[in-house]
């Protein structure tokens, strides 16, 4: 199986972007994991704080690792890390990708943090990828690419979190617009980084496409997943009746998989 770094080179050079998707359930995995196992594309799954205090970083790991022993292409993340003692933990645990979110710092301070951290890790662990923000992801807060090539050249860090007008939560039905111009700017100020978008669930599919052929590797979707786990568990709530907690569960890992493979799938185009 490839390398997560390798993966991110050759779909750098191709133009594609790898699905990052954010577990909230187990249920949730599984339609992920299900989905892969179809397509054999890669994916990564990851964890924002909340969901590491839900889950648990490590029980999702065992998931990962014995679906690697399987063959599948399936990656590991911690999404907008914040706690520096919990990110290493992840690292050493074995985490392919860590995303260290300095955003609510001042400049200066996120800055020499994640430089320092990202010295610390990778002396321990070269291969590992590291992903860095500087200003908080959000409509009116966009990145300014002289101050993005400065950050990215001092932290040596593999890839960057753009904000060019994406937001988190956003709702898919009111479509978000992106500044294509910007990402452009930025992408040419660092031609050699890999960059992400945050926020994927609530972009047109078309500038999904037109950020993928200007750069973008690494796409994040947890919207799309939570409002249809909302909308399946309804329905299975009022059309199951049954003592067996799976029967209610199967139809939601089926209706989440088909979002997987569709992501998986576009973003591979």
């Amino acid at each position: 199986m490839k390398t997560l770094l390798e993966i991110l080179s050759d779909y750098k050079l191709n133009k594609k972007a790898i699905p990052a998707f954010n577990i909230d359930t187990f249920e949730i995995y599984q339609a992920v994991e299900d989905a892969v196992r179809e397509t054999n594309l890669p994916c990564i799954v990851q964890l924002s704080a909340g969901e590491d205090q839900f889950i648990q970083a490590e029980r999702l790991f065992i998931l990962v690792k014995k679906a690697q022993i399987d063959g599948l292409p399936i990656y590991l993340n911690m999404d907008h890390g914040k706690d520096i003692s919990r990110l290493e933990k992840a690292a050493n645990l074995g985490f392919e990708m860590l995303h260290f979110d300095g955003s609510t710092l001042d400049y200066k301070t996120n800055l020499t943090t994640a430089k320092a951290f990202i010295e610390n890790v990778k002396t321990n662990n070269s291969q590992i990828i590291i992903e860095v923000e500087f200003n908080k992801i959000g409509a009116d807060l966009l990145t300014d690419p002289d101050q993005a090539l400065e950050f990215m050249s001092q932290t040596k860090a593999d890839l960057f979190a753009v904000s060019i007008g994406n937001q988190h939560g956003a709702d898919p039905s009111s479509p978000e617009k992106i500044d294509l111009n910007l990402l452009k700017q930025i992408a040419a100020k660092m031609p050699d980084t890999f960059l992400t978008l945050h926020g994927g669930s609530g972009i047109p599919s078309e500038d999904i496409s037109a950020a993928i052929k200007l750069g973008v590797v690494k796409i994040n979707i947890n919207t799309d997943l939570r409002i249809a786990f909302k909308q399946s568990l309804t329905s299975s709530l009022s059309s199951v009746n049954s003592e067996k907690i799976y029967e209610y569960f199967n139809p939601i890992i089926a209706d989440l998989k088909e979002i997987v493979i569709q992501k998986l799938r576009q973003f591979y185009v």
